[in-house]
């Protein structure tokens, strides 16, 4: 018996030295704080240094060089003939509605969910973040999507659950409906209507 409580001490005091050697190993490339992201299953974005990290960045050098005179047909020119299929852009109408800044909407189903957010356009696309809250319980929300005449189609994308907006911005305020789908692959309907429009 003693010679078995001597053999898994040993077993786990071995352990314990293997473990601390891959700790110290790993400890001049990785921080604390990386190791408990990685443990909650948390990513650190990747930015690629060839592009601007967000709108904002990516405005200003699009100013920067409108401002110096580069010719962006010519770059545009240069980058359609390395690519061997080009998708037809959506065809905007001349009146298509302001999709952008802090919008919000209600989101009714057998619930009634409140949806803020915070878009941004670029021609046919609107994307952005911001928040949905349900009994008091609120996640952080993606959004992205097209608009097409004066039907906005947006994903609106929390931890567990799409949704997809059809909405009519025809109107004020605007109004549409929805389809949620989860990641337990149900899903259900409901409308929205844009809350505190004038």
């Amino acid at each position: 018996m003693r010679e078995l409580m001597s053999l898994m001490l040993a077993a786990a005091i071995l352990a314990a030295v293997a473990c601390l050697v891959v700790i110290s190993d790993r400890a001049e490339s990785i921080s604390v704080d990386e190791y408990i992201s990685a443990s909650r299953g948390e990513v650190t974005p990747v930015f690629d240094p060839r592009f601007p990290a967000d709108p904002r960045s990516s405005r200003k050098l699009w100013e920067a060089r409108k401002e110096s005179g580069t010719d962006a047909e010519q770059e545009t020119e240069a980058l359609a003939e390395n690519v061997s299929e080009v998708s037809a852009a959506p065809v905007l109408e001349e009146n298509a509605p302001e999709i952008s800044g802090r919008l919000r909407f209600v989101l009714k189903d057998l619930t009634s969910k409140g949806l803020e957010l915070h878009l941004y356009r670029l021609d046919g696309t609107v994307f952005g973040h911001g928040t949905i809250s349900e009994n008091g319980s609120t996640q952080q929300v993606s959004a992205i999507g097209d608009i097409r005449g004066n039907t906005v189609d947006l994903d609106v994308i929390s931890e567990y659950t799409i949704y997809r907006l059809k909405i009519d911005s025809s109107k004020s305020p605007m109004t549409g409906s929805f389809t949620a789908y989860r990641a337990d692959a149900s899903s259900w309907p409901g409308v929205v209507y844009q809350e505190g429009a004038a």
